[in-house]
């Protein structure tokens, strides 16, 4: 099998070659110190002297060395230029090798910093072990041992060194967990893995045929459907994946893969066709599937919790907007009461009160005429009709008619069947653990799965508001149909350490 490349050709050839400056960077990494110019001028050669100088400035940019044959010419001129040595003079070759190790010594010792051997493998295998077990892409993993290496003041090697260093963790660690899965898996348990790559019969048929779907094609696909229907079939789905997760729960600790790595070995397994898993050695083929059902078992549990809120969220906004959408009818209705009703004040109190004043200022009338008219006046059908209606009391109680919270409990009601169709298998399939703040409503959840969802008075109401927990008590009402925070309640579900 061939072995791996971490960086692809060029990738490596610009990682072995010296950095490149521009004018600016050229001034900031060539400008030496003292120290560095007394050891320049005790040197011999001018391409000994050359050679140092320049590997000082790429080390103080990069925290490396490189061979002679990589620096760059405008680098070469322009340090030429700055000490002024002869460039005729100098010949590049003849830097030794010998040379070169002593130079990257007092290099090193001049910034403080450690060879790569034998500083740097120790320092770096902690760090490659815990990226491997998240299952961090090996690129990725290269480019972090060369920060931590610089963090820690170490010299970074050439491509090779961390190279063989990564793969060579890799390859012990795909052992281990080799090792780990023949070791921990007994034969029924290998049994029920190799039982998803088989086919299911068709609806109707005892045999599966030709064009029947494997078991675990059929656990790859989740619906973001909140039809009850789709909702079930999940539900049903996660029963299913729940019980093999259990099974399998002794062969997932053994080999204790992160979050990461349960996610890359799951999906390599949705990506992968089924001739392509049973193509693998029985080790690696169980990594994957048992990475798979682990994947699966969290990945419902999130599809689910989502089609809960989805459909809480969608309920209460219907709720709303149908509660508006009468609140506005009944100010059109109430509008038009009232200006009936302030037309019959007008025309009816407004207009006697006027004729009563009339009276009372007519001097040609005697006291006991004027009380004679008015007692007349009041004893008429229309008069008498506005003192035994008091038109306040009438306009008092049309503004009191205008929708409530009555009102919006009401419309809760009538659409809880609609709710609960989507919300009722959510409910009794998720486990929820919640902190001390809402302790209270995963009481009444658990109090609702124990009944089935056959809750009565005796529900737990303690997480509603004082107003909520009356509207929901009347007439032996279901706690459940008129929750209305539901969707703003913060859980965490199962024991999904990749949530």
């Amino acid at each position: 099998m061939p072995r791996m490349n971490i960086l692809n050709a060029v990738e490596q050839e610009a990682f072995e070659s010296a950095p490149v400056f521009n004018s600016f960077q050229r001034k900031q990494y060539f400008d030496f110190p003292q120290a560095i110019q007394q050891a320049t001028a005790n040197l011999r050669t001018p391409a000994n002297q050359l050679c140092f100088l320049l590997s000082c400035g790429y080390f103080k940019a990069s925290k490396r060395f490189f061979p002679a044959r990589t620096f760059h010419p405008r680098d070469v001129e322009y340090v030429v230029g700055r000490t002024g040595l002869r460039l005729e003079q100098i010949e590049l070759h003849l830097y030794a090798k010998e040379t070169s190790s002593r130079h990257r010594g007092f290099i090193l010792d001049f910034y403080g910093f450690k060879p790569f051997r034998p500083h740097g493998r120790p320092v770096l295998a902690e760090e490659i072990a815990r990226l491997l077990r998240s299952q961090i892409k090996p690129k990725v993993i290269f480019w972090r041992c060369v920060d931590v290496l610089i963090r820690e003041k170490i010299e970074v090697p050439g491509y090779f060194p961390l190279a063989d260093q990564i793969l060579s963790a890799i390859k012990t660690q795909n052992q281990t967990l080799a090792a780990t899965i023949e070791r921990t898996l007994d034969t029924a348990t290998r049994a029920v893995l190799d039982d998803l790559l088989t086919q299911e019969p068709l609806a109707g048929d005892t045999v599966p045929g030709k064009t029947s779907a494997y078991k675990l094609t059929l656990m790859k696909k989740l619906s973001q459907s909140t039809k009850p229907s789709k909702v079930k079939e999940r539900v049903a789905d996660l029963d299913l994946v729940r019980g093999l997760y259990h099974q399998l729960s002794p062969a997932l600790r053994a080999i204790a893969l992160k979050p990461g790595g349960i996610q890359y070995y799951a999906h390599s397994v949705i990506r992968s066709e089924i001739f392509q898993l049973t193509r693998r050695g029985d080790p690696e083929r169980y990594l994957h599937l048992l990475a798979f059902i682990a994947h699966q078992y969290y990945r419902l549990q999130d599809n689910l919790v989502d089609v809960l809120l989805a459909s809480l969220r969608s309920f209460q906004n219907r709720a709303i907007r149908e509660h508006k959408e009468q609140c506005y009818a009944r100010r059109e209705q109430l509008n038009e009461s009232l200006k009936v009703l302030l037309e019959g004040i007008e025309r009816g109190l407004v207009g006697t009160l006027t004729t009563i004043g009339s009276i009372t200022e007519d001097r040609a009338l005697s006291d006991v005429e004027k009380v004679t008219r008015i007692r007349a006046l009041l004893a008429t059908r229309e008069t008498r009709r506005l003192l035994e209606k008091d038109p306040i009391v009438e306009l008092k109680a049309s503004l009191a008619s205008e929708l409530g919270e009555d009102d919006y409990y009401k419309i809760l009601e009538s659409k809880s069947v609609w709710i609960q169709n989507r919300v009722n298998p959510v409910l009794k399939a998720l486990t929820f653990q919640a902190g001390p703040s809402v302790r209270k409503l995963v009481d009444a959840v658990e109090h609702f799965k124990e009944k089935d969802g056959a809750v009565d008075k005796s529900a737990p109401a303690g997480f509603l508001d004082p107003e909520e927990g009356a509207a929901v008590q009347k007439e032996g009402k279901s706690v459940f149909p008129s929750i209305r925070r539901c969707s703003s309640c913060t859980f965490k579900v199962g024991s999904n350490p990749a949530r």
